[in-house]
Formats: C-alpha cells, structure tokens, sequence
C-alpha cells in the first residue's frame, strides 16, 4: 500500500465511525472510488504467501458512497440510481449493449462482456477474461486473469461486513454456465467448475480421488461437477440427498478446460 493510500485509509476510517460527516467527506471518499475503478485500489489483494487480504477500509469507502450519493436520474432510459455507470474505452474491452457496469468495478484490458450482465461496484475482473451473457459478477468480488464465466453464473457478492473477504476466482478459471460462487468463497487458480455448481461458505466439497473435503474453497486444477451425497434424518429415518460438489479430478493447465472437463466426465460414467 502507498504512503498516499495509507493516509487515505485513514481518513476513511475516521469518516466510518463519525457521527456527522463534514462537507467535504464526498470528495474523499469520490478519490476512493475513482482509484477501484482505475485499478489503483482493490478490495482484496494477494500477499506474498498466496493469501488474499481484505481492505477493510475501502469496503468502508464504498459503504459511505451509497450513505452520500443521491439518487439521480440516468442517461438512456427510465432509471435512476445512487451509483453511475462506469465508462469502458471500446479501443480495450468489448462490452456488449444492455450490460451495466459501475463505477467503481475495475475492467481490464480484453475483458469482454456479453448482454445482459452486470459488474458490481467494487468489483474486479482481470485480464483476459470473459463474463458471458446473464452474469452477475457482486460488489468486491474479484475476478483473475484469463477467467471465463459461463453464461447465467452468479459470482456472489460479499459488502458488509468491511473484513469479510469477498469471492475470489484466481487466473485460468473455467467456471460454467448457470453456476453459483458465493460468500467468500475462493476458487484457486486453473480450476474447472462444471455447469450447475453451487459452492457457498459451508459447502463441502469432496475429492473423490483422495477423500479429502474442502469448505469455501477449491483447491487448484480442480475439476468439479455436482454431486449429492446421503444423509439419514435423525427423527424421520429417511434418506435425503445433500449438495455436495465432488472434485472428480486434478486438472493438467496445458489441458484446455473444455477437454478437462469433458475427459473428466467420460471417465467419472
């Protein structure tokens, strides 16, 4: 973090916990959002470790954007919202009519997204990437590089509260169509999520190769499909099927995620 952003941090803490904001609190929390949506800031960023650390303090700025924004009238039809829409330069990225973006989610270079989606504020979509038709991609959820989100998957966002860490989809993510990824969960990098796929917090999700269970998280070049497994009712002493996402196989990267995915289910039957 920048000797800048740390004093900015700073302000923004003092902002949150204030009972009455100043007249200029607008302004200092604006220079937030302006650097999430250049890309300056991020809400969640990767330490040397591996691990993914949570800004507090710009979920904090982003909260007191919609306390100070009012609700205005927008530019091309009958809406109105707290946040504008972001502008995206067409010599970059490919951004398809009926889609929405806001300010404050952060656009890569080559992204492209198809119609109808919409990027959350806070959001970040590397490089590379492709958010395909009738995806929602929440506030602060962040979005690797080379990652393709298949058409009607929900990445989930996570605002409130400010340490919460939001979804991560790490680089060479395949994740297909009408999936679900939500509450912090993180997909470690080259996975390959089959279509359907619902992953929470408190999902577990099985390796059956190894028998090891992973909660909030997909450890990487998995390739998961969903599954279910048995569960006795204590009182009725009937049979019931749990969601449960099963790790078929370990992915090899140089393998598309396509072909991953299609020799992992011809051998799964």
């Amino acid at each position: 973090m920048t000797v800048e952003a740390g004093a900015l941090s700073r302000l923004i803490e003092e902002l949150y916990g204030a009972e009455s904001l100043p007249a200029d609190a607008l302004a200092t929390v604006d220079s937030v959002i302006e650097a999430l949506d250049s890309g300056a800031v991020t809400v969640v960023e990767q330490s040397g470790d591996g691990q993914w650390h949570v800004n507090s303090w710009v979920k904090k700025a982003i909260l007191l954007y919609f306390r100070l924004r009012p609700i205005e009238a927008m530019a091309g039809g009958p809406f109105c919202d707290k946040i504008p829409l972001k502008t995206v330069s067409p010599q970059t990225n490919r951004v398809v009519p009926y889609s929405s973006i806001r300010r404050g989610a952060y656009v890569a270079p080559k992204v492209i997204v198809m119609a109808p989606s919409f990027i959350n504020i806070g959001a970040y979509v590397d490089e590379g990437s492709m958010v395909d038709s009738l995806v929602l991609v929440g506030s602060c959820a962040r979005v690797g590089k080379n990652v393709h989100l298949g058409a009607g998957t929900m990445i989930g966002g996570v605002l409130e509260p400010p340490n919460s860490r939001p979804v991560v989809i790490e680089d060479g993510v395949f994740v297909g169509g009408s999936c679900g990824i939500y509450e912090g969960c993180l997909v470690e990098k080259h996975s390959v999520i089959g279509a359907g796929t619902v992953i929470t917090a408190g999902t577990p999700v099985i390796d059956i190769v190894t028998g090891e269970t992973f909660v909030g998280r997909v450890p990487e070049n998995s390739v998961v499909v969903p599954g279910g497994r048995r569960k006795l009712g204590a009182a009725s002493g009937e049979e019931f099927i749990l969601q449960t996402p099963l790790i078929i196989k370990r992915r090899d990267p140089a393998v598309s995620a396509k072909l991953a995915l299609e020799e992992s289910l011809r051998s799964f039957e």
